[in-house]
């Protein structure tokens, strides 16, 4: 029987898909890009036929199209999208041709090839596919049932970050459990505005008439490898971004190749341009006194800089975090599994990474280091070689 399609608008995604995403097609037309599939939770496999399951699930992505309201969305509330950008984006259609998938016992493949400025928008919304099959009896579509309380938890932990006056981002797109406990998310959180700031999911800010976040990822770093080498891409990223953005957006990434190798880069210019960072891996006490410390050296005030934490958080952590750094840099919280799938049931740990780009001389492998050894992607001997290129260890 056709089953009902999880993905119902092409921008139920993360913004960053589309921001990252008007760069390539911008600047890297011609690039191909390879997605991999990594799930991380090994313990974990997908029962027999899954792949089949997701496969007809990326079929009915082919109809999806850029609605009106979303155009007017991002037209008046993202004016930093160009209309040629947005004009092209109104005639793009999932190709479902571009996804791999195969399964072997209970273990998933998945890869998406083709034009990077195409396949970047895959990614989050087949990671969002593959949570939410996992949790659905594929006979009925019924969700496993969530806890009696999930929802009045929402609200507790919003009352909480309120109270201690902390700023958040609903960040949980890829790692909900389903649309509609994000949804339910977003509901809940908005009434504490100013301290719930939105969502990273523009299909939902629009919905809920709340604002939407995202810069770039991982992505555009690993990307810059194959185009300039490694000792360049942090740096290539950035000036990549300004000419795109010209000051908007100003929120770099820090731990693509760990944050030690990308404060080599982050000189007084791009300290100075960019609004702040965001720390998605490592301890984040450290990193934050790590950036603190740096701005101070090159004779920035570090209360006129922000950091956005994104790593695992918490209710209490994101507490803890903020406390520690009040009145000596700005923070906000970018929170994710913990608002989203926070349902009691154990959530997904899976990522999809650019592994290789082909600039037309052939594919180049790819590589994240991070500041967490258990983030790293990229086959043993690059990343060695990386580590003595790059003159660093990554941290335990």
């Amino acid at each position: 029987m056709a089953h009902t399609p999880i993905i119902k608008d092409l921008c139920d995604t993360d913004l960053y898909k589309f921001s990252m995403g008007q760069v390539a097609f911008h600047q890297f037309p011609d690039v191909q890009a390879v997605y991999r599939y990594t799930n991380r939770a090994k313990e974990k496999g997908y029962r027999p036929g899954f792949a089949a399951e997701v496969r007809e699930q990326v079929e009915l992505m082919a109809g999806l199209r850029l609605s009106e309201e979303m155009f007017e969305f991002f037209r008046l509330r993202c004016p930093w999208i160009k209309l040629t950008y947005l004009q092209w984006l109104r005639q793009y259609r999932f190709n479902p041709e571009q996804v791999l998938l195969s399964q072997e016992g209970g273990e998933l493949q998945v890869e998406v090839r083709g034009p990077w400025f195409e396949t970047i928008y895959w990614e989050v919304p087949l990671l969002c596919i593959i949570s939410e099959l996992s949790r659905k009896n594929p006979a009925t579509e019924a969700m496993i049932p969530r806890s009696a309380d999930w929802a009045e938890r929402i609200t507790a932990k919003a009352k909480a970050m309120a109270k201690g006056e902390i700023h958040w981002i609903d960040f949980g797109t890829r790692r909900r459990f389903d649309f509609d406990t994000q949804n339910e998310v977003c509901k809940r959180m908005k009434p504490f505005a100013p301290y719930f700031r939105g969502t990273s999911n523009p299909y939902l800010a629009m919905r809920h008439g709340i604002n939407v976040f995202g810069t770039y990822a991982h992505e555009l770093v690993m990307a810059m490898q194959a185009i300039y080498g490694l000792q360049r891409s942090n740096e290539r990223a950035m000036e990549h971004w300004v000419r795109e953005y010209r000051g908007d957006l100003g929120i770099a990434l820090t731990d693509t190749l760990t944050t030690d190798v990308f404060l080599r880069s982050f000189d007084r210019f791009y300290a100075k341009l960019f609004d702040g960072i965001r720390q998605d891996s490592g301890c984040p006490f450290a990193v934050g006194e790590k950036y603190i410390a740096h701005y101070e050296k090159l004779g920035i005030d570090p209360r006129s800089k922000v950091i956005v934490f994104s790593d695992s958080l918490d209710t209490q952590k994101a507490i803890a975090l903020a406390q520690c750094f009040k009145g000596r840099i700005k923070t906000t919280m970018g929170i994710g599994t913990h608002l989203t799938n926070d349902v009691g049931h154990p959530a997904p740990n899976h990522v999809i990474k650019l592994v290789a780009l082909d600039c037309g001389n052939g594919p180049v492998s790819l590589l994240k280091l991070s500041d967490d050894t258990g983030k790293v992607t990229g086959n043993e001997g690059l990343v060695a070689d990386a580590i003595r290129t790059l003159n660093i260890q990554p941290a335990a």
